[in-house]
């Protein structure tokens, strides 16, 4: 058995939001997720939610994966599905 694409949708289980400012890239507030990948829901990925209000984050919410990419590194967030 080899690697498998997957859909890119998930599920948020659990999130937090975050106001302290660690890093330059990611100005306070953002939210931090655990989402469960749709094809297979007892993997969990920790991630930042982007391209959403703060106030409007739930658990169970549906999401996608974006990538956010800087140099030769791609990083997987997550931003609500809009359909």
């Amino acid at each position: 058995m080899g690697p498998e694409k997957v859909s890119g949708r998930a599920t948020v289980a659990a999130y937090t939001v975050n106001h302290h400012p660690w890093f330059d890239a990611f100005p306070p507030p953002y939210v931090i997720a655990a989402v469960e990948l749709d094809e297979q829901p007892d993997v969990r990925l920790t991630t930042c939610l982007v391209e959403c209000d703060i106030e409007q984050v739930t658990v169970g919410m549906p999401v996608e994966v974006v990538f956010d990419e800087q140099d030769d590194i791609a990083l997987p967030f997550f931003r609500p599905v809009t359909s």
